[in-house]
């Protein structure tokens, strides 16, 4: 099937193709959370469409899969992608650095947070960083092997300003580029202001 038949297929149903051919973000996998499962303590659903809203249209160094668990059950396999999210009792757990290829990498522990506003700041400071000083064609795993986990941490979780201005400079590179669930028509510019938005 040709790139332009699959677009075609996504326009049939009135959803974005996203980006599944760039280097660049791909969908948010999430799974049921706190809404639709027993066991969810955080509402990953709308955590996942808030990150893929906040971040669409990103481009980086290579492809970057994000996934957000409702619970430290895991079902969305948050623990083997770029940015893995899984929610707890007290807030959320950030991981970076997965990858679940032909060679699966389980992603490193980065931070534990308490709101979602913070998952976005420092997920968004993580990328924003790997953009900066990722080489073409290096996933994250490999990033952070070369620069060392260490490297990451001390420019987002122990300097606050820096990973303000990393996430400041994402959002900045991504100022204007069109809302995918809005035609095209509708809106010429975009309109997120990188706030996480209810759908």
């Amino acid at each position: 099937m040709k790139k332009e038949d699959l677009e075609g297929v996504w326009k049939d149903i009135g959803m974005p193709s996203g980006f599944a051919y760039a280097k660049s973000l791909r969908t948010v996998k999430t799974c049921v959370g706190s809404e639709w499962c027993r066991f969810g303590t955080q509402d990953s659903t709308q955590m996942g469409k808030d990150l893929e809203r906040a971040l669409w249209a990103m481009y980086s160094p290579h492809k970057v899969k994000l996934a957000v668990s409702g619970c430290p059950r895991n079902c969305a396999e948050a623990g083997i992608k770029d940015v893995g999210v899984i929610g707890v009792d007290s807030g959320w757990e950030l991981y970076v650095g997965g990858n679940g290829g032909i060679k699966t990498e389980v992603a490193q522990f980065l931070v534990k947070v308490k709101t979602a506003e913070e998952v976005m700041e420092y997920s968004g400071a993580f990328l924003q960083l790997y953009r900066e000083e990722g080489w073409y064609l290096e996933r994250t795993v490999h990033y952070i092997g070369r620069v060392g986990l260490d490297h990451v941490k001390k420019k987002i979780l122990e300097d606050a300003e820096a990973r303000k201005a990393l996430w400041e400079r994402l959002q900045f590179a991504l100022d204007g580029e069109p809302d995918p669930w809005f035609e095209s028509a509708q809106a010429s510019v975009d309109v997120r202001q990188f706030t996480p938005l209810a759908v």
